[in-house]
């Protein structure tokens, strides 16, 4: 299968391949032998020669281990030894996620998208490309109009909302939700191996790190990993309801968290 990932966290794919091959592989070497009988004749002005016998030809080529080729690998692997890797095949997701477990590991189509609660916030994008383009703004806001500065954000602000956004950690947290299903996966993206825009039809490989069950919600804000909130707030959090303007900030259950490794078509 021809797969274009939109992302793929390469660090935790050698980690899983290498605890199912029991090493890292960097490279493969493939060698191709071939033979055949000949018979010639060499001519010459003085001579001619009749020479016959067998002739080997070997072909070699080096491969490097590029990460589609270790997806492909893991992907086969998690297959073959499902009990080794704790897959599920996932075909009905109201079936299989009734009992799935902490740790399993499955991969499926589903619609994914980043929200936009969560886009705003991001690292790249939303407010923070907003406060980079007000800050490059600023020094001639003057020039045309000594008063237009008034009303917007102070240095001291700037820098506050700025902690704010770096709170985050360069990781945004993507959705996946199903035709004829109410589950919902969830799980953090570090931006370091995003790819391309994350929305729309996909595949998604991942380890499931958590679930919650209808009726339950969790914060877009403080799902697990998140810097921006502690312990304790995301638990408070966890404990209320979501008012009716604020539930596209919100996951609801039934859901599950996922490690995700990778995000393809």
């Amino acid at each position: 299968m021809l797969r274009r990932f939109l992302y793929l966290d390469t660090e935790t794919l050698g980690e899983y391949l290498s605890g199912l091959e029991d090493g890292v592989r960097e490279s493969i070497e493939r060698r191709k032998l071939s033979g055949k009988n000949a018979e010639g004749g060499v001519d010459a002005k003085v001579f001619t020669a009749k020479a016959g016998g067998a002739r080997e030809t070997e072909e070699s080529a080096t491969f490097s281990d590029s990460p589609n080729s270790k997806f492909e690998r893991l992907l086969e692997l998690c297959q073959e030894a499902p009990d080794v890797a704790s897959w599920v095949d996932v075909a009905n997701p109201d079936v299989d996620f009734s009992d799935i477990g902490i740790g399993a590991v499955f991969d499926v189509e589903c619609e994914v998208y980043i929200p936009e609660a969560v886009k705003a916030l991001a690292a790249s994008g939303g407010m923070a490309d907003a406060l980079a383009q007000l800050e490059n703004m600023l020094p001639f806001v003057s020039i045309f109009d000594p008063n237009a500065a008034q009303g917007l954000p102070d240095q001291r602000e700037r820098e506050a909302m700025r902690g704010f956004l770096g709170a985050f950690g360069g990781k945004v947290v993507a959705v996946g939700e199903f035709d004829e299903s109410e589950w919902r996966i969830a799980g953090q993206l570090d931006d370091r191996y995003l790819r391309s825009d994350i929305e729309g039809r996909a595949r998604v490989f991942g380890k499931v790190s958590n679930r919650w069950g209808a009726s339950k919600w969790k914060p877009l804000l403080a799902l697990p990993g998140s810097n921006l909130l502690s312990r304790e707030q995301r638990r408070a959090l966890e404990r209320r309801r979501p008012e009716p303007n604020e539930e596209d900030q919100y996951l609801e259950g039934p859901a599950l968290m996922l490690d995700i490794l990778a995000i393809y078509r």
